[in-house]
């Protein structure tokens, strides 16, 4: 399972990267066209958008698996290791009841979206909003198997030595 994602990881990683470039492009284009050729683009202010936050959502999701993301570890380095371990398990179980959250509204805000169709590119809104369900299923089963390796059902891969979430 962990090679799975492993794998599916790094191909995230890499498709958030190409839309990143991407939105990087139509920016470009944008101001280019606007202020050299004084002609303005309309579809790359909205492509440009949806692909930030697809790609931004896609690198969290994986950033969450990895444990590699911001934290402030103040409180668990005053903490004994027994404190710090249940502490690893609290905010873990607290990240994993938000990624519940974002699978739930972003479910709903998908399906109730799918009727309208953005202005310019006429693409269906719940197909840009459906990116917030996906990552929390993936960040939530990153989470539900750091949940079994903290609480010792599975092996630990690799020590962080701060909290997780």
């Amino acid at each position: 399972m962990r090679q799975v994602l492993r794998w599916t990881d790094a191909l995230l990683l890499r498709t958030a990267s190409l839309f990143m470039a991407g939105f990087l492009t139509t920016v470009v284009l944008q101001v280019f066209f606007r202020y050299v050729l004084e002609y303005s683009l309309p579809w790359t202010e909205e492509l440009g958008v949806y692909l930030f936050v697809w790609s931004a959502f896609m690198a969290a999701s994986v950033l969450v698996g990895m444990n590699d993301h911001f934290s402030i570890s103040l409180v668990a380095e005053w903490l004994g290791l027994r404190q710090q371990a249940m502490l690893n398990v609290v905010i873990t179980l607290l990240c994993l009841s938000f990624t519940f959250i974002m699978v739930w509204q972003g479910t709903t805000w998908s399906w109730r979206m799918l009727a309208t169709f953005s202005p310019v590119l006429q693409l269906p809104q719940g197909a840009v909003y459906a990116i917030v369900p996906l990552s929390g299923a993936y960040m939530a089963l990153h989470l539900a198997l750091r949940l079994m390796t903290l609480v010792g059902a599975t092996p630990e891969p690799t020590v962080r030595g701060r909290p997780s979430c």
